[in-house]
């Protein structure tokens, strides 16, 4: 196990960052869970984007709100966020989210532990570039069912 003392010190400056593509919604990698158990990435969804009802198994994910407004179904009710909202969805809870304005969002996306939802949105990336017409629905739910994610 690692001394606290024996982690290193990450820092990323603006612009820095592996750049995914996610369905069309570019996520940029700010932070991988490696010794420190939270993956951050910063979202940046155009309108129109959505992701459908979906549980994580076993991440925790919050939302920062940086530009825009993004609406969220939190299990029991769909809410529109704007800036400065925190958004927490416990690992097992049933959420979506989509872009629904005519603008931009562009949020923080932080997981913890994370591992399994940095490799999902990786796995995406690979599988978005090698299948030029997109991906059908059962080959997205095959994917998150890899990382312990259920669609539905």
């Amino acid at each position: 196990m690692l001394d606290v003392m024996d982690r290193p010190v990450g820092v990323q400056a603006p612009g820095e960052g592996e750049a995914l593509d996610v369905f069309g919604a570019k996520m940029v990698v700010k932070a991988e869970p490696g010794s420190h158990g939270l993956f951050l990435g910063e979202h940046l969804t155009p309108p129109g984007f959505f992701v459908p009802p979906h549980v994580h198994g076993e991440d925790t994910e919050v939302f920062y709100i940086l530009e825009g407004e993004l609406t969220v179904f939190d299990g029991v009710a769909e809410r529109r966020h704007g800036p400065g909202t925190t958004v927490t969805l416990p690992a097992g809870s049933r959420h979506a989210f989509r872009n629904d304005t005519a603008g931009l969002v562009r949020f923080l996306v932080m997981a913890t532990p994370g591992v399994q939802s940095l490799e999902m949105f990786r796995h995406f990336d690979r599988a978005g570039r090698a299948a030029p017409g997109g991906l059908t629905p059962p080959e997205i739910g095959a994917i998150c069912g890899q990382y312990g994610v259920n669609m539905g």
